[in-house]
């Protein structure tokens, strides 16, 4: 279900610069900003992904090296 979002108090730069962008890419500024929201929510879920992922495998190297150290005792 689509929703309505008011963004209140924006700084004119901004603006400006969402309505250039939907411009040069024959956007409506709102299909601008949605797409621009869209990008920036991808990134960062993918940069905390990444982390995650890297997170866990040295987690799991640490763990991998605890059980083996554990065995020989």
């Amino acid at each position: 279900m689509d929703v309505d979002l008011f963004i209140k108090k924006m700084p004119r730069v901004v603006k400006d610069l969402i309505s250039r962008e939907a411009f040069e890419n024959r956007r409506s500024v709102n299909q601008e900003a949605i797409a621009l929201l869209e990008e920036a929510l991808l990134l960062r879920v993918g940069h905390a992904g990444q982390k995650r992922k890297q997170i866990e495998a040295v987690l799991e190297g640490y763990a991998g090296s605890n059980s083996s150290s554990r065995s020989a005792i």
